[in-house]
C-alpha cells in the first residue's frame, strides 16, 4: 500500500518520516508542502493520503478541499489530536473519507485504512468546462474562447466551483465554504469582492454576462445549452 502523509501539527517537523501503523510492505512518504499533494497524487497515484492535525475542522479542510477541488479523489484519512462532532462534520463534508481521533491502535488503523482502500475508485476529468470557458484542473490554467485568462488562485478556485455547478444557484455561504480556508479571517463582503473581479477578468474575453447575480441568495453561472 502506498500512503502519502502530510502532518500539519506543530510537532510534524520533529516526528519521524515512518508513522508507527506503517507496515514493512507499505511505501509511505511525506509531503512537506501540502500545495505539492495534488501534483504527487497524480504522479505517483497513491492508495490513500492520512493527514495528521491537531484539531479537526481546520486545517484538513483546506487541504482536503483543495485536493477535491482539483480533482483528485484518492482516500483521505484525518488523524486528530481533537475531534468533537461538528469538527468531525466539517471535514468530512469539505471531502475527507474517515476521521480518527488520536490516539489510535495500529490494529484499528490499519483495519480503517483497508477498508478506504477497497473502495472502487471514482474518476473526474482532469478539465471541465461549458460553453466557451475551460478549466484545466491539473495544468492549473482556465482559458476563455481558448484565451488563457489571467486568474489570482481565488478566482480560479471560484470559477472552477462556478464551471463544476453551472446552472445552478449556489449562495454566498456555499461559495466561501468552497473556497476559502475556514481557518481564514474574513471580510464579510469577500465572496461579492471575488465575483466582481472574476467578472472583470471574464469581461475581457466577452463572457461576462454568463455570470449572474441571483439577488438576495448568489451566484449562477449559466449551463451552456
Amino acid at each position: 500500500m502506498r500512503v502519502f502523509t502530510v502532518d500539519l501539527t506543530s510537532a510534524g517537523a520533529s516526528r519521524s518520516t515512518t508513522p508507527e501503523w506503517a507496515d514493512a510492505a507499505d511505501t509511505v512518504q511525506r509531503i512537506e508542502r501540502p500545495s505539492e499533494l495534488s501534483w504527487s497524487c497524480v504522479d505517483l497515484q497513491p492508495d490513500a493520503v492520512v493527514i495528521t492535525v491537531e484539531a479537526a475542522g481546520t486545517y484538513d479542510t483546506l487541504v482536503t478541499r483543495t485536493l477535491r477541488a482539483d480533482g483528485i479523489h484518492t482516500p483521505v484519512f484525518v488523524l486528530a489530536h481533537e475531534a468533537d462532532g461538528e469538527a468531525v462534520a466539517k471535514t468530512l463534508e469539505a471531502g475527507a473519507d474517515d476521521v480518527v481521533p488520536t490516539p489510535v491502535s495500529v490494529v484499528e488503523m490499519r483495519a480503517r485504512l483497508r477498508a478506504l482502500t477497497r473502495r472502487p475508485a471514482t474518476w473526474e476529468p482532469d478539465e471541465l468546462s461549458n460553453g466557451p470557458l475551460r478549466v484545466d484542473l491539473m495544468g492549473h490554467r482556465a482559458l476563455a474562447h481558448d484565451r488563457e485568462l489571467d486568474l489570482t488562485p481565488v478566482q480560479f478556485r471560484l470559477l472552477t466551483v462556478l464551471v463544476r455547478n453551472a446552472g445552478r444557484t449556489l449562495t454566498r455561504d456555499q461559495l466561501l465554504e468552497s473556497v476559502w480556508d475556514p481557518a481564514e479571517q474574513l471580510e464579510s463582503n469577500v465572496v461579492d469582492q471575488a465575483v466582481s473581479g472574476l467578472r472583470t477578468k471574464l469581461a475581457e474575453h466577452d463572457t461576462k454576462n454568463c455570470l449572474k447575480t441571483v439577488r438576495g441568495v448568489g451566484y449562477r453561472l449559466e449551463a451552456a445549452e
